[in-house]
Parts: C-alpha cells; structure tokens; sequence
C-alpha cells in the first residue's frame, strides 16, 4: 500500500504522494504535507463505500444496505477501513521547482 499524506489545510481526508504532486501543476507552486499514520483501537473508522468516517457500533450492520462482512456471516463490514491522522512534527515541502528539476 502507498504512503499516505495530509496537505496542511486540509486534514479530512489523506492521498498519495501522486496526488499532491499533480496538485503542483494546477495553479499551486508549493504544498506542504505531513506523513499520514494509521490510528489502531479507535473507536471511529472510515467507510469506504460511502466515504464518510462512523462511530464503531453504530449505523453500520444489518441497518445498512451495503453490509458485508468480511467473513460472509457477521462481524466487521468488508467496506470499513481504518482512520489516519497527520503526525505534525514531520512536515514536507513539495515545490513545483523541484518537481520540474527531476523530470
């Protein structure tokens, strides 16, 4: 699996490192990113079928359509993923200079 990363004014949501250096071509020359790290034992996870983050417990299971235990009888949904979180002291600038330099 790809590393993941934050973009500083935006920590809903992590990407790769791909993604943000396309980012650089469109309009912005400099990005900075924190590396993302998995949270484990958290009472929160990430859908990714609807892409929205939910409380362990609650709203997913038999109530939802789109159920699927991983299993095939019961247990955790096959669509539920962990939550990530910036780890902030780590910062990294990417620069559409540098970027161009390389290729």
């Amino acid at each position: 699996m790809a590393k993941l990363y934050f973009c500083s004014n935006d920590y809903d949501a992590c990407y790769s490192l791909d993604y943000f250096q396309e980012q650089l071509g469109n309009g912005l020359t400099e990005l900075i990113i924190y590396p993302a790290k998995m949270v484990t034992d958290s009472e929160y996870f990430y859908c990714a079928e609807f892409q929205e983050v939910g409380e362990v417990g609650e709203g997913c299971g038999k109530m939802c359509d789109k159920y699927e235990p991983r299993n095939g009888k019961n247990g955790r949904c096959r669509h539920a993923r962990n939550c990530y979180e910036p780890i902030m002291d780590k910062p990294i600038t990417l620069s559409l200079n540098e970027l161009t330099s390389k290729t």
